[in-house]
């Protein structure tokens, strides 16, 4: 199945570079993209997409392209060719739904399905929080209750490594320049997630991070990223909570921020891997810190 998620996303990705795309058509292809990463059945979503008058077409290609995935004889010196084929077949029917769907109807359309689904979390409404809640008093967070085995913790470590290992020397992406900018702080995110753990920051040495984060989680927002937006939103927030002293700084704190940057990278380069658990991680942050 995750074979099939990420050789689907990568054709839509492959047939919107063959289309002009105006601000409003990038936006609608990064919530089509973003619903078929986040989705845990994709053989279900896709059916489903099949019933929906504006996407039916577009999901039938999408469904012979799943089908193919699904074979068992999967011949792997004519892959590149199929997978051509298959891109190729998506730019009419991308291009007829981009000029029936906008990003709002695309939008209500996803949530007419009401698919229920571990991974779609709900991370919030996608209001974009520019003050720290008030009522945050200092506190630890706790550990959930789900218990990670030996494995689980190597496996998210594996994880880990696929989805940040290829930031470093990473400057263009699919969609211009949104996703050079989202990804572009991440690395010194990540050495600034360090110096937090070792206590060798200032307060002001947080404010230019917070600004950033503030700033990229307006930008999904305006995207179309509700997730994206959230993780941002949840991030920035944490880091005003440590400036303010209002947050104990321990293991699980930096985890749960950390998991913020797996899930936006995740999200936005359309790895193939469950990011289920770093949703939750972040997730349980975000209501420790009453974002609503």
């Amino acid at each position: 199945m995750e074979f099939s998620k990420q050789y689907i996303i990568q054709a839509i990705s492959v047939a919107s570079n063959n289309l002009r795309l105006s601000s409003d058509r990038i936006e609608a292809v990064a919530i089509l993209r973003e619903h078929i990463l986040l989705c845990e059945n994709l053989e279900e979503n896709i059916r489903k997409m099949k019933a929906k008058t504006e996407l039916s077409k577009f999901a039938i290609k999408l469904w012979e392209a799943f089908q193919f995935t699904q074979s068992s004889s999967i011949d792997f010196l004519k892959i590149s060719d199929i997978f051509k084929e298959h891109s190729h077949m998506l730019v009419m029917e991308l291009s007829n739904l981009l000029d029936v769907a906008t990003p709002e109807k695309l939008r209500q359309i996803f949530n007419s399905m009401n698919v229920r689904e571990e991974i779609s979390v709900n991370l919030g409404n996608g209001t974009i929080k520019t003050e720290l809640p008030s009522n945050i008093s200092i506190g630890i967070m706790e550990k959930t209750d789900e218990f990670e085995s030996k494995e689980t913790v190597e496996r998210d470590e594996l994880k880990e490594d696929l989805i940040l290992g290829e930031i470093k020397g990473v400057n263009k992406f699919d969609f211009d320049d949104f996703e050079e900018v989202i990804l572009k702080p991440i690395s010194k995110l990540e050495n600034l997630l360090k110096n937090i753990t070792e206590s060798n920051f200032t307060d002001e040495e947080l404010l230019p991070y917070i600004k950033i984060m503030q700033k990229n989680a307006e930008f999904s927002e305006h995207i179309g990223f509700v997730v994206l937006a959230e993780m941002h939103t949840i991030f920035y927030t944490a880091l005003l909570s440590i400036k303010d002293k209002k947050i104990a700084i321990d293991k699980n704190l930096i985890e749960s921020l950390r998991a913020c940057l797996i899930v936006i990278v995740a999200v936005v380069r359309g790895k193939d891997v469950n990011i289920t658990n770093y949703l939750n991680k972040s997730e349980n942050l975000g209501k420790f810190l009453n974002i609503n």
